[in-house]
């Protein structure tokens, strides 16, 4: 439960960026694009601009999206063909739409349509090049009327990977197409997996909803402020997580800034007696198993 923490609240000042960014690609398009699928831009939302270029195998933006769905474990289900089409084939079609931070995320929206307009022209295979995914057909996020609305991991997703030794590290991705740095948790145990999954996904859809809802940002960046510990609460996971799973409790967690690596680690809160390892586990419980664990 909260102690008092919100009073003497230490603050990480953030610097959001003056336009965020995404982008996705059709690749190995089976026919060439004979339309334009881009809106001109006196047609696009303020602020909004988006362009289509055609990109090869060798393009620097595409190796970590070849490397990782070149990994069964990494992308499992993906067909080991679509790796070898990427690095191997021209003409992939690169969709880019930027905006300034803040609400409206408008250049989501306009990427997203773009996307299902290009691969319903040409047949190709779309991909999410931030997230290193391939993206479901038909793709069409919610489009919401607010920030409390957004579906925030129909664009940020949680990447699990293993050092061969048991540990676990869990990064986010796409919370850069927000102005946002992405969210790193080490150290993790295979029992910490679920549990610290909702946390992970939870806690980057309090952070986007707290940018997108700071009008100062809009139209030309700035700093953020976020506080040092801060709350996930079970409804804010509960959205992200399928509706037949278990309502995860509540947890708090100390953010800390580590610029070099474009990142904030998650870490214990200060008045955490227990040790790392202790906490953890506390925290995979509560966050895997309905609300009658309370808090930590």
């Amino acid at each position: 439960a909260p102690r008092g923490r919100q009073d003497m609240a230490e603050l990480i000042l953030l610097s959001i960026p003056s336009r965020v960014s995404i982008t996705c690609v059709v690749a190995a398009p089976e026919r060439p694009l004979t339309e334009a699928v881009v809106p001109r831009p006196r047609d696009l939302p303020d602020g909004v601009d988006c362009r289509v270029e055609e990109i090869d195998g060798r393009d620097p933006s595409l190796a970590p999206v070849i490397s990782r769905l070149s990994c069964p474990h990494c992308s499992p289900g993906v067909d080991p063909l679509v790796p070898v089409l990427l690095e191997r084939t021209r003409g992939h079609l690169s969709v880019t739409c930027t905006a300034p931070p803040g609400w409206a995320p408008d250049h989501l929206w306009v990427c997203a349509e773009a996307i299902e307009r290009i691969r319903g022209l040409t047949g190709g295979i779309a991909i999410d090049v931030e997230r290193s995914i391939l993206l479901p057909e038909p793709w069409r996020p919610d489009h919401p009327r607010g920030p409390t609305d957004l579906r925030v991991e129909d664009w940020v997703s949680v990447t699990i990977s293993g050092d061969g030794e048991g540990r676990y590290l869990m990064c986010t991705a796409g919370l850069s197409r927000f102005g946002l740095p992405e969210l790193r948790a080490g150290d993790l145990r295979e029992h910490h997996v679920p549990g610290w999954f909702h946390l992970v996904i939870g806690l980057a859809g309090v952070l986007v909803r707290r940018v997108l809802a700071d009008e100062r940002l809009r139209p030309r960046g700035g700093a953020h402020a976020v506080p040092a510990e801060i709350p996930v609460p079970g409804p804010e996971v509960s959205a992200a997580v399928p509706a037949d799973a278990a309502r995860p409790g509540a947890a708090w967690v100390r953010l800390r800034h580590d610029a070099w690596a474009g990142c904030l680690s998650l870490l214990p809160p200060a008045a955490c007696v227990a040790g790392e390892a202790d906490w953890r586990d506390r925290v995979a419980q509560v966050m895997s198993e309905p609300g009658e664990h309370g808090g930590v």
